[in-house]
């Protein structure tokens, strides 16, 4: 490309961004929501666009911003990889009896291999450099966040996740112990899921629309999916709250301060609350797994949940 056509391409950039930072100045005085694509699916007959999502914010607060963003990306990827891994071998075991848990162990390999790549998009973007504006007034700085489309793009339809009743209506296949374990370790997956969403939701740095947007489908997806195994707990015909989840069970979740969500050991879950085995006393840690004192490092999440301010969430 001649240093002419190179000269017009960026003036022709640098002119949108400001036309771009126009629109989100309004948007912050008048308060406009932002709207991102996370949850498309594919539409037969729609042609695939995918555009990029920024996120806007003074160049002082960027450095911050995209830490917290590939914090939670690092971490949140992980844990889904365990996921499906952990999905995978339940699969794959032939006591496995659940009808219910086998269509949710389906949905989640599916479903959480579009999240992966939606994550890794997320990254790829956070590695490309942020463009400032100056405006006169403000200097606004424009950091790639994410790719919207990916699911018209990828052909992705949703793995339906199964309903409240098929927990119950499951004849001629009894839950078994193996059940039990799935659901049980499951949850405790889970609900680290829903720990780090939650904790960039409140992180006054996580400023990424569509981070904020996907959050809000995990949180969604993942509590109703805590709801059913807790009913195929409750569907067991012995003692659930005999059966142990050793730690081994439960994947991608090293270095988590959750007592039993990194568990070190056989980990106790109750039928009354899936999640109440947390603080389970739990047997001496094998040599390659972390101890779960380790800190919130699977998290990604770099400031406690209780920071102020929320979400400053623009650029689409």
């Amino acid at each position: 490309m001649s240093s002419t056509n190179q000269t017009g391409a960026s003036m022709r950039l640098t002119l949108r961004l400001t036309l771009a930072a126009a629109v989100a100045a309004t948007a912050l005085a008048v308060g406009s929501p932002a709207r991102a694509m996370v949850g498309e699916q594919y539409e037969p007959g729609t042609s695939p666009v995918t555009t990029t999502s920024y996120s806007v914010m003074s160049p002082e607060a960027l450095a911050a911003a995209v830490k917290a963003d590939r914090d939670y990306v690092t971490g949140m990827r992980a844990h889904h990889a365990g996921a499906l891994s952990m999905s995978e071998e339940y699969l794959a075991d032939p006591n496995a009896s659940s009808p219910a848990l086998k269509e949710l162990a389906q949905a989640i390999v599916h479903n959480q291999k579009f999240e992966i790549g939606l994550l890794d998009e997320v990254a790829r973007n956070l590695a490309r450099p942020a463009r400032v504006v100056n405006l006169g007034f403000a200097r606004l700085a424009f950091q790639p966040g994410a790719t919207e489309g990916l699911g018209q793009r990828d052909r992705f339809m949703k793995y339906p996740i199964p309903g409240p009743l098929a927990a119950v209506f499951s004849e001629g296949a009894p839950v078994t112990e193996r059940d039990v374990q799935f659901a049980k370790a499951m949850t405790i997956h889970h609900q680290g899921a829903l720990d780090m969403a939650r904790a960039y939701q409140a992180d006054q740095n996580g400023r990424n629309t569509f981070l904020g947007l996907l959050n809000v489908d995990i949180v969604t997806d993942q509590t109703q999916e805590i709801a059913l195994m807790r009913r195929v707990i409750a569907a067991y015909a012995g003692d659930a709250d005999a059966v142990q989840v050793p730690a081994s069970m439960v994947h991608g979740m090293e270095g988590m301060s959750h007592a039993g969500h990194g568990a070190t050991g056989a980990t106790q879950v109750s039928t009354a609350d899936a999640h109440a085995g947390h603080g389970a006393p739990a047997a001496p840690a094998p040599a390659q797994r972390p101890s779960a004192s380790a800190g919130h490092a699977g998290h990604g999440a770099a400031p406690s949940p209780q920071a102020q301010g929320g979400h400053t969430h623009h650029g689409h």
